[in-house]
């Protein structure tokens, strides 16, 4: 690596790592010896759109980015993105759960259960091929003017003040609804059950879009990407550039600026944190700079090599650098 590379590294779902409460000192100092900006308007989703220069619609076009990634037919009308989830009742209202994650069956026999309810609406839902969520397609003579709430600025969250809005949200607030009383008293849930998890009560519409609207023109990118995921893919068609796997930081080859989408199977510590925290120590890079995902906020930690000698930097609680998250 060069002493000039400039790495951005994104981290979904961060939230989860907060919570699990893990021992992580080479993070905790890049906590402490790094400045921090945190932007409450965008999600992480938003946030890696932005590094491409992608420019939002109503929603950021998430949908069709992710079905461009898993190669899918670029089919007209208004897609979204649909979570499995789990509404949990609080003393007068409802706050959105966790994501309930099914297997690729579950998502098949979910599909199809509700393309056979909404078939005489004009409205299709097909499972992801590389993710744990569906996609909702509307026909093309069905107007869509809506915007939504992605998954993680909603989670926790009162569900009425985060539903799809616009001229025609209330049109899929009902469609919601009747999803609802169709999950009731499902197999696929009495399975879920049975097995101690959580039962699908709803699901989640966000990352709206339409193809043609994407077919704007890219700017030249000059960085190498590395992610697994169907929307980096996506960007990555989009932009004309190539999407190279990652795995763990350690196995990453690039003699220039680098855009990264951690995978989420990794070790944090030991696969990210401790060797990049290396790697600066080293002079390998000039900039790194690690994106965070806390309740649908991005977090931007921003290090230079320089500032790991700054030992008058305490320690503090990983939890702290995060808290603004938590309103």
């Amino acid at each position: 690596m060069s002493d000039d590379v400039n790495l951005d590294v994104y981290f979904p779902q961060f939230a989860q790592y907060l919570l699990s409460g893990d021992n992580a000192p080479a993070f905790a100092k890049l906590c402490a010896v790094g400045a921090w900006e945190q932007d409450a308007e965008h999600a992480l989703e938003a946030s890696l759109c932005k590094q491409f220069g992608f420019k939002k619609q109503a929603d950021w076009p998430v949908a069709p980015l992710a079905l461009m990634g898993e190669e899918a037919q670029q089919a007209a009308g208004y897609w979204f993105v649909v979570h499995p989830v789990h509404f949990v009742l609080q003393r007068d209202y409802f706050t959105l759960g966790d994501a309930v994650r099914l297997n690729a069956d579950e998502l098949k026999l979910l599909a199809s259960a509700l393309n056979q309810h909404f078939a005489q609406d004009r409205l299709r839902f097909l499972p992801s091929k590389t993710s744990n969520f569906l996609y909702l397609h509307v026909n093309d003579d069905v107007d869509v003017d809506v915007t939504t709430y992605s998954l993680s600025e909603a989670t926790g969250r009162d569900v009425g003040k985060h539903l799809p809005h616009g001229k025609h949200g209330m049109k899929f607030q009902s469609l919601l609804n009747e999803v609802q009383m169709l999950l009731h008293e499902h197999p696929i849930n009495q399975a879920l059950e049975e097995r101690g998890l959580l039962a699908v009560n709803s699901l989640w519409l966000s990352g709206g879009g339409r193809f043609e609207a994407i077919n704007q023109s890219a700017q030249e990118l000059g960085f190498k990407l590395f992610a697994n995921d169907a929307l980096s893919m996506g960007l990555a068609k989009w932009s004309g550039i190539s999407c190279n796997v990652v795995k763990v930081y350690t196995s990453l080859q690039f003699d220039g600026d680098a855009v990264i989408v951690m995978a989420n199977n990794s070790d944090l510590e030991s696969d990210w944190f401790a060797p990049m925290l290396k790697s600066l120590k080293h002079k390998e890079f000039a900039t790194l700079r690690c994106h965070f995902d806390v309740h649908g906020m991005t977090f931007t930690l921003h290090i230079k090599p320089l500032d790991t000698w700054k030992f008058w930097r305490k320690l503090k609680p990983i939890n702290t650098y995060f808290n603004l998250a938590n309103t």
